[in-house]
């Protein structure tokens, strides 16, 4: 435990927990247990790593409301937000990769790329990196490492797992759902280190691949001391994520979607909408439905499932948010709406902000808030630059009628994923991939490309003639070897019929001479 320290509610300021602290030595012991652990799991038919995944399901449906609670607990956010983008995608997902996991690793022959390796066969494999390192955020801190945490199982991996320090709680919540599911003593274990140090002890711990999710400041630090020491990582990172209304959108539900997908965990989730470019066209008419809508929200403690959000996580995000808006307000930019100010020091109203001039942290960093930045632009050309127009790039989403026109406006744009109609729910789907461009991350997670990420490829080639006594390029060379290798460029590429026939006469008597050679 850290003396004297504890975990408080940041919505109502009650004592949660005592906040927990292991040693890097802690880390390391933990590392060697599971890599031995692992070895025999590695090994275990793929049916019973789907039963133990299914029998984590089954602790995530009977302990929904008291996941829910200890969420709303860690981070203020409602217990809706905390069953929707997490207790209920995790079922969901659990049930996916359970189903599809052993499709994705089973090794696959690949197909021949010449006639010249016809007596060779490459089978492709998917193999586990042994123990993987996972240091998942405050912000989602049930839903982001499940996936991660059961798909590493499922491919034959052990797992160590960090969570942030304020979600100490719900990550004590995972481990004991991993020991309901029954997986193998030793397997998987949950460390509590501080921030400042777990990025660096998790690289120097012999894990074979670490997955951080964070901010982008903190990514590159990790990336360049996991360079040196060449240990692969996986980086999902911040986003500041555009959504362009078009002028034959259906303007009350891009309303609807923006305030959603914008203010629902109080406006910090990575793939949250912050900025919107509206066409001139309908500018005005959907400021004010946005506008309306963001007025009406109720902020404050969840108690009864009678407010639609809560409150920031951490003073430190306050302070980021409340410098972007009163950046923005003294850089020209115009207060539209603002909901209700709810009681308590980490509530922050829920606001829509009219920008006019782009050189603002709202319109080029991550605020991580219930700010909605509005802009207006001339056309569909317009809203794709100011959009593409960041350093950032991991969600976007377009609102447009025209099918056929949202798939080539989400074409243009520089982002990992693009929704037509809909924004941030795609993080819930477990068969869309995840994962951002620019300095949004590197690798991604969810999928089939999830799956892939959690294991190294390995192609083993097979001599489907071990009987031949050489290949044909083996030693000793002489003048026929050349000569024969040479027309076996005039057999695949050459042209003429009489040439490739004598080629080909060619290059299989260097063939056979090999194959039956004496030297």
């Amino acid at each position: 435990m850290a003396k004297g320290r504890n975990i408080r509610c940041p919505a109502t300021g009650e004592i949660v927990a005592p906040i927990r602290e292991d040693s890097v030595e802690t880390l390391n012991a933990a590392v060697a247990a599971s890599r031995r652990a692992q070895r025999d799991w590695a090994a275990a038919p793929y049916k019973l790593r789907a039963q133990h995944a299914e029998a984590a399901r089954t602790f995530v449906i009977e302990n929904a409301d008291r996941i829910s609670q200890t969420i709303f607990q860690c981070t203020g956010k409602t217990r809706i937000d905390a069953l929707s983008t997490e207790v209920l995608p995790a079922a969901l997902s659990i049930t996916y990769y359970a189903r599809v996991v052993g499709r994705e690793i089973r090794p696959k022959k690949a197909k021949r790329s010449s006639l010249l390796f016809i007596n060779k066969s490459t089978l492709i494999r998917r193999e586990p990196y042994g123990v993987v390192g996972i240091i998942s955020p405050w912000n989602y801190p049930f839903g982001i490492p499940i996936h991660e945490v059961i798909t590493a199982l499922l491919v034959g991996n052990g797992v160590v797992l960090k969570v942030a320090t304020q979600t100490q709680p719900v990550g004590e919540l995972i481990r004991e759902m991993v020991e309901a599911a029954g997986f193998p003593e030793g397997l998987f274990h949950l460390v509590h280190l501080p921030g400042s140090v777990a990025g660096s002890a998790f690289l120097h711990s012999g894990i074979g691949k670490l997955f951080f999710t964070g901010s982008t400041a903190v990514g590159k630090l990790l990336m360049e001391e996991a360079g040196r020491l060449l240990v692969p990582v996986s980086l999902e990172l911040g986003g500041n994520d555009a959504m362009l209304v078009l002028s034959d959108a259906n303007l009350e539900r891009a309303a609807a979607g923006a305030v959603w997908a914008g203010i629902s965990n109080c406006g910090q989730s990575c793939g949250a909408v912050e900025r919107i470019y509206i066409e001139a066209a309908v500018y005005d008419r959907f400021v004010e439905l946005l506008s309306r809508r963001v007025a009406a929200l109720r902020q404050g403690v969840d108690r009864d499932f009678d407010v639609d959000f809560g409150s920031l996580t951490t003073s430190e995000q306050q302070q980021t948010v409340h410098s972007h808006m009163e950046q923005a307000l003294v850089h020209g930019a115009a207060m539209k709406a603002e909901s209700r100010a709810a009681e308590g020091s980490l509530f922050f109203p829920a606001a829509v902000i009219e920008v006019r001039d782009d050189l603002v942290h709202l319109m080029q960093d991550e605020t991580f808030g219930p700010l909605l930045a509005v802009e207006r632009v001339a056309d569909e050309a317009e809203a794709v630059d100011k959009a593409n127009d960041s350093y950032l790039g991991l969600t976007a989403s377009v609102w447009t009628r025209n099918r056929a026109r949202g798939l080539r406006v989400a074409a243009a744009l520089e982002a990992g994923t693009v929704t037509l109609n809909d924004h941030l729910m795609s993080h819930g789907m477990a068969e869309a991939p995840w994962g951002g461009y620019k300095q949004s991350g590197i690798g991604r997670a969810h999928g089939a490309a999830g799956i892939r990420e959690m294991t190294q490829e390995k192609a083993v080639v097979v001599e489907l003639l071990p009987w031949m006594r050489k290949n044909m390029w083996w030693h000793p060379h002489e003048r026929a070897i050349y000569d024969g290798l040479k027309s076996a460029l005039t057999l695949l590429f050459g042209r003429g019929l009489k040439r490739r026939i004598a080629a080909g006469t060619s290059v299989l008597r260097l063939f056979i001479k090999a194959a039956f050679s004496r030297d």
